[in-house]
């Protein structure tokens, strides 16, 4: 079974709907999707994983590459499996899992860049700013590694309004740590 990814793409590109008063926040997961992860121990007592990683990215190669390594440098540092797929399909069962769980992740980013307008009327001339926005949509699938039951399917976005003239990676890898800290919130990135 494939699973459909929840965002349209017309043409190639993606129409996000622009989230309202995101642009400082910090979580990613909500409080109810936070304890509904928390509800199964991905992590045993001892903050050993339970969890084997698929990472599905869907986008332009530099964005998908800044969010790859954040998840990677997460992955490398709590020993988790990690793999890259190019989509994610519904698991087969393995009773020969060394974790109880798959955790699935695809995620789409946009980066959009500023533009100036021009607008005539008349004898009148007037412009205005758009700024850059960053944004992404994700979808977070659990899956018990043995038996291959979808156990959690979550469904994240976010949009920032970037500064003038800064990196948009910048926003990607405070997404991408953000992301993880509501998956794992024991983990401290250096």
């Amino acid at each position: 079974m494939r699973m459909k990814p929840s965002w349209h793409v017309f043409g190639g590109l993606l129409v996000a709907v622009a989230l309202q008063g995101c642009a400082g926040t910090a979580q990613v997961l909500s409080a109810a999707d936070r304890q509904s992860l928390q509800s199964l121990p991905l992590f045993a007592r001892d903050g050993t994983p339970r969890l084997s990683l698929e990472l599905s990215c869907l986008g332009e190669f530099v964005s998908c590459n800044t969010i790859r390594h954040g998840f990677e440098h997460w992955a490398g540092d709590r020993h988790i499996h990690m793999r890259m797929v190019e989509s994610l399909d519904a698991p087969p069962p393995d009773r020969q899992a060394t974790t109880p769980y798959r955790l699935a992740v695809s995620i789409t980013p946009l980066v959009v860049s500023s533009y100036n307008k021009v607008y005539v009327k008349g004898d009148n001339l007037s412009g205005g700013y758009t700024p850059p926005k960053v944004s992404y949509r994700a979808s977070l699938y659990v899956f018990d590694a043995a038996t291959g039951q979808q156990l959690r399917n979550l469904s994240l976005h976010d949009e920032r309004v970037a500064a003038y003239k800064v990196d948009a990676n910048i926003y990607l890898r405070a997404e991408v740590k953000a992301f993880i800290a509501g998956v794992d919130p024991s983990y401290r990135s250096q």
